[in-house]
């Protein structure tokens, strides 16, 4: 006969620790009492034996090839072994022959409720037998009533734990959902504000441009304006430039006629004195006149240069200017793209605040619901 080592029977007492922040699963070993393994040798004798030697045993476990095969309950073998004539019948038997060959059987990693529900499931006759556990066929224990009875108080206060846990945790997390969907909502209002006040800055900006797109148009007229006068003012310089030609030209011939009646004053002799003085009048009047007429076409022509500077500064400045008129327009429309965005989030930020609204009311409902179902939770 072998004996597995023997393990102190549970304590009644046997609290399952539930981690704060994990759930664990409440384990079978714990419970298991190691009892006697017979093979197909052993006696009814020396199997009375056992049970007489320790009063705690509730049974024995009969093993082929190394797996539990059948079990033998202390109070029904005691009942077959009491009779008149059973010790002559009985003890010299292989005490096999009164196991039961078919009895509850449990892997030990299957779960509590599982191996409860077998327990429960048994015929009347076999209810107070013990459950064998064993680990891939070999044997680990048995437990008795009174341990399944444990077992079950304690899958039932673990459940209770666990529950109370959920609570707690479930009370949690919708706390800290309310929290942050509180700022959600905060933020939303602080959003629908800025965008207000977003929405307000683009018009005021929108309308300023306006403005200077407005000094801009008058500008650029103005400019054109000037452009047109200097364009004038050119052509009027090269008029004078060909009047003043031309009188350059009549001077020159005033001069040669000047030259010439002077000469036939000369032959002329005392005569033409008169003549000759008025002759030479007029070529000095013709000499003088040649001047000023140099004189005015150098002036006109720097005239001409100012003009065609000032037409070329002008019509960069137009250039620029509508360059800058472009960038006007398109900070005009940035400004209106930017006041529909502030108008979308404006928009969205409010259904985010309702919507946000509306879940904090919802898990305030859930957290009186929790409150209700699990009394005060922490």
């Amino acid at each position: 006969m072998t004996l597995l080592p023997t393990k102190d029977p549970i304590d009644e007492t046997h609290v399952l620790v539930i981690q704060q922040e994990e759930v664990q699963s409440l384990s079978v070993l714990p419970y298991c009492r190691s009892v006697p393994v017979i093979s197909e040798t052993e006696t009814c004798q020396e199997v009375l034996r056992v049970f007489a030697r320790d009063k705690a045993i509730p049974c024995v476990v009969y093993e082929t090839n190394g797996e539990p095969a059948g079990l033998i309950m202390r109070d029904a073998f005691y009942q077959r072994m009491m009779g008149r004539f059973a010790a002559d019948l009985f003890y010299s038997r292989p005490a096999c022959t009164f196991a039961d060959l078919s009895p509850a059987m449990a892997e030990l990693n299957d779960p509590v409720d599982k191996l409860l529900k077998l327990s429960l499931e048994r015929p009347d006759a076999k209810f107070y037998d013990c459950v064998i556990v064993t680990e891939e066929r070999r044997l680990v224990g048995v437990l008795t009533v009174r341990d399944l009875m444990i077992l079950s108080s304690e899958l039932q206060t673990d459940a209770e734990r666990k529950r109370k846990w959920i609570l707690q945790e479930s009370f949690r997390h919708t706390s800290n959902m309310e929290e942050s969907l509180e700022k959600v909502s905060e933020a939303a209002a602080l959003t629908k504000e800025e965008t207000v006040q977003m929405k307000s800055w683009s018009l005021s900006g929108t309308e300023k441009l306006e403005q200077v797109r407005t000094t801009y148009q008058q500008l650029v007229s103005d400019m054109a304006q000037r452009e047109q006068q200097v364009a004038e003012l050119a052509e009027k310089a090269n008029s004078i430039s060909s009047i003043t030609a031309r009188i350059a030209e009549v001077a020159s011939h005033s001069s040669l006629l000047a030259m010439n009646a002077s000469i036939e004053a000369a032959h002329a002799g005392e005569h033409g004195r008169g003549f000759q003085v008025v002759a030479s009048e007029v070529q000095v009047l013709a000499k003088e006149t040649r001047k000023l007429s140099g004189d005015i076409a150098d002036l006109l022509g720097d005239i001409q240069l100012l003009a065609a500077d000032t037409a070329q500064a002008i019509a960069s400045a137009l250039q620029e200017l509508n360059a800058c008129e472009t960038y006007v327009a398109e900070g005009s429309q940035m400004f209106y793209e930017l006041r529909q965005a502030a108008r979308t989030v404006e928009e969205s930020g409010e259904r985010v605040h309702r919507l946000a609204a509306g879940t904090t009311s919802r898990i305030s409902s859930v957290k009186q619901e929790l409150l209700e179902i699990g009394g005060h939770v922490e």
